[in-house]
């Protein structure tokens, strides 16, 4: 409940805050006392998008409105709304509507611009399969592989992630042989700005001596609550993740922890694929 309250108020704070450029989701996460990472996560499982598209999409259908029934110049609503050039803005306007902003101006096209209204955060109830945790404390780890630096932008992240995979191929029947490892990882690190880490490779609890060419990224000892996939596709995590943040979270004695989110896929068939979330006690509950 408290997660749905969280996102539900930077909703809200976003819309009172709509057109300052300092609105990012690190001041959101400041100002409500949470992680970027968890906050971002979150918000992403509940309203279907990441907070800078958010923005943007709530930016320009604003400024589409604007265009239409206001007497402003182009560049004074680009301006506004947080592009510092007529063309930076009209591209994004055209990627977003389908037409230019001139055409919105003149009334040629206008009956296609789109509409991307402020969202509020309801309740629903529906029957499922129930989700079954198993916790596990693990002491420090070595992930050893290659990692990408990908954008948060849910129309370019998933495709990326998939070339990634395909590109590693080689990659990870080296990294099997040199570690006998039983299962390869999918790694999700915090990044920089709008953007996360992502880590391909294997965990091993030995010490690496010799990463031969790979990347090594030592895990410090936590907590992980792990849930079973019913699947190996993008899709099987993708809807095993949504359902652990917003169902299991909201009634769950724990938040996410700074920890790596990790998607474990075992070589061999006997195991099912499992997706580790990071967590922590809450120790202000009860």
């Amino acid at each position: 409940m408290e997660k749905i309250k969280l996102i539900s108020d930077a909703l809200l704070e976003i819309e009172a805050q709509l057109f300052n450029n300092s609105i990012t989701p690190d001041s959101l996460a400041n100002q409500f006392y949470t992680n970027t990472s968890d906050l971002q996560k979150t918000f992403q499982i509940l309203t279907g998008v990441t907070i800078g598209e958010y923005i943007r999409n709530r930016r320009l259908s604003h400024a589409a409105i604007t265009l239409k029934s206001k007497n402003i110049s182009i560049l004074e609503v680009a301006l506004n709304t947080g592009y510092e050039t007529p063309e930076a803005f009209s591209k994004a306007f055209k990627r977003f509507h389908g037409i230019s902003p001139k055409d919105v101006r003149n009334r040629t096209l206008s009956r296609q611009v789109k509409y991307f209204g402020p969202m509020h955060i309801k309740f629903s109830v529906e029957s499922s399969a129930p989700l079954t945790a198993t916790e596990e404390n693990h002491s420090m780890m070595s992930f050893v592989g290659r990692t990408l630096a990908i954008s948060n932008d849910t129309s370019i992240y998933m495709q990326v992630i998939e070339q990634f995979w395909q590109q590693m191929n080689g990659a990870l029947s080296e990294l099997r042989n040199q570690y006998s490892a039983a299962s390869f990882i999918g790694i999700s690190l915090a990044g920089e700005g709008d953007q996360f880490i992502y880590g391909i490779g294997i965990l091993t609890n030995e010490e690496v001596k010799d990463s031969n060419g790979f990347e090594v990224i030592q895990l410090p000892s936590g907590k992980w609550a792990k849930f079973a996939v019913n699947g190996i596709t993008d899709e099987h995590f993708r809807h095993t993740r949504n359902r652990v943040l917003s169902e299991w979270m909201l009634i769950s004695d724990h938040s996410i922890s700074l920890l790596p989110e990790i998607e474990y896929y075992p070589i061999t068939g006997t195991v099912s694929p499992e997706i580790w979330f990071p967590i922590i006690e809450n120790h202000n509950k009860g």
